[in-house]
């Protein structure tokens, strides 16, 4: 295998590992903040305010926006490996959803911040 695209497939992976890594955080907090909130209301026996859960719905979702622009670019770095065509209409379809889903999600995290 050349050098470039080895160079280029490890670089894929790892940036694909990381945008699991980035969701990953991204969950870990956004359950430990339910948790914590959850365990609050146990704990007082009283109902907590519902803007405790939904403070984290914008922290979780900014880890996913990142998680999926990062996620871009692997598939992007991918394509750059496999330039058929089967392999670039799929990379568009993939990243039409993921942008997609980005778009709407930042406009709901851009909402809930005003």
């Amino acid at each position: 295998m050349e050098y470039r695209v080895m160079l280029l497939q490890r670089l894929s992976n790892g940036i694909e590992l990381l945008s699991a890594v980035v969701l990953l955080v991204g969950f870990a907090k956004g359950m430990w903040g339910f948790l914590l909130h959850e365990w609050q209301e146990i704990r007082t026996e009283t109902e907590t305010s519902p803007e405790g859960i939904a403070i984290l719905r914008p922290m979780v979702g900014n880890y996913i926006l990142l998680g999926l622009d990062f996620y871009i670019v692997s598939d992007i770095l991918s394509s750059m490996l496999h330039p058929e065509w089967q392999e670039l209409i799929s990379l568009a379809i993939i990243g039409l959803l993921r942008t997609v889903i980005g778009y709407f999600l930042g406009k709901e995290i851009a909402e809930t911040n005003h």
